[in-house]
């Protein structure tokens, strides 16, 4: 039997006629042109699909647009109804009655220590597989609103990366310019933290000049993407709120801070620069170089028009409803990488305070030899070898 919140949908699509009925009034066939044929459904953990193949002539817009959708869900009887596109002329109807992602998953922090840095896990899809990103020979943009998750989404990425960390293939330069007081607690898996306006241009400045050198040995030795070493680990570069730099600094800061970081989004990829941009606003104004970002995650944002400005245009009718997602859902985001044409949803792993000590004592790296004195030796005599006594030497 039907669990209750689907009896009407599965009344409906169940009965072929039924099905015409619903196409006809949503105006998606007739008795003259025909009816689109219903392959078949079944259920899913999200309520249950049915996949479809178009009338000719229609197109994958004409059935996802955010007014027909709506009148899919309230002819169903449901909540919500998506439609993507699994082949040419086919959709597939979600009709989703219950969220997959409603309840926060806690970060495996016992991982293996081979990391693979073009998929990290990071959280869930709402398929239930694993969401993964790929750091290596790509950049991240992340964009939500107050308190949507994109300081949990970063400290996800920074669990999967904590064995590479350990391992020195990976090290992490963070600018956090809201005082440091988001990141510091994780300072000693870092490389570097900036916090004020001056440290993190500094610190731009010198991922570039570092980047540039690297790229020159690269091309000297025939290299065209650089394989992470102990000796020349992937270089992440996180910036927490973007716009303190980007639009809320001084003139010249600012326009020191976008050469820098313009240079290693156009430059970085290849020798193994990776840029983390987080940002409240993804205007064009507060994020100039957004385009440069392959692979775009959008959080809950406040406005409709905020989800093209992450996504693209078309984004909301292909899915990415980051307007909707819940205030009691932080980490939740739909997730788009450039050459592929569908929207994820997924949630960030939940990374809490305790998990951030445990990652700090099991994984951060040995920084360098400490070289200060461990004690008072100011009365150390060099030439006194410890034989004066007896005058033998010691065998």
């Amino acid at each position: 039997m039907a669990p209750a919140e689907l009896r009407t949908a599965v009344t409906i699509l169940a009965d072929p006629h039924q099905t015409n009925m619903m196409l006809a009034a949503l105006d998606l066939g007739s008795v003259d042109t025909g009816f689109p044929y219903v392959d078949g459904w079944d259920y899913d953990a999200h309520g249950l699909y049915a996949d479809v193949v178009m009338l000719g002539g229609q197109k994958v817009k004409d059935w996802n647009n955010e007014d027909v959708c709506a009148q899919f869900a309230t002819y169903l009887g449901v909540r919500e109804v998506t439609v993507s596109s699994p082949a040419p002329s086919w959709v597939r109807l979600q009709v989703r009655v219950f969220d997959t992602l409603a309840a926060p998953a806690t970060a495996p922090l016992a991982v293996p220590n081979g990391v693979d840095l073009e998929a990290i896990p990071v959280g869930v899809l709402e398929s239930g597989d694993t969401w993964r990103l790929g750091l290596l020979y790509r950049h991240l943009l992340i964009a939500g609103g107050t308190n949507a998750g994109k300081g949990g989404l970063v400290w996800a990425i920074i669990a999967g990366l904590a064995p590479a960390i350990k391992a020195g293939l990976v090290e992490l330069w963070v600018a956090d310019p809201k005082g440091g007081m988001e990141f510091w607690r994780g300072r000693k898996l870092m490389t570097r933290c900036e916090y004020t306006d001056e440290g993190i241009v500094a610190m731009m400045a010198d991922a570039e000049t570092l980047m540039l050198e690297r790229a020159n040995r690269c091309r000297e030795a025939g290299i065209e993407k650089h394989v992470p070493t102990v000796d020349e680990p992937l270089i992440v570069i996180i910036v927490d709120e973007a716009a303190s730099m980007t639009s809320y600094a001084e003139k010249e800061t600012i326009a020191k801070f976008e050469r820098h970081n313009g240079k290693i989004l156009t430059q970085g990829r290849a020798p193994g620069f990776c840029v983390i941009t987080c940002v409240q606003d993804p205007s064009k104004e507060t994020l100039p170089q957004r385009q440069l970002v392959p692979i775009r995650i959008g959080l809950r944002l406040d406005e409709k028009t905020q989800i093209g400005m992450v996504h693209g245009d078309s984004a909301r009718e292909r899915g990415a409803r980051c307007d909707e997602i819940p205030f009691n859902t932080p980490g939740v985001a739909y997730v788009k990488e450039d050459g592929t044409p569908n929207i994820v949803r997924a949630r960030a792993y939940h990374v809490t305070r305790d998990d951030i000590a445990y990652l700090v004592e099991h994984y951060a790296p040995d920084h360098g030899v400490d070289l200060a004195p461990q004690g008072d030796y100011t009365d150390f005599d060099p030439d006194d070898l410890g034989d004066e006594n007896d005058g033998e030497v010691a065998a």
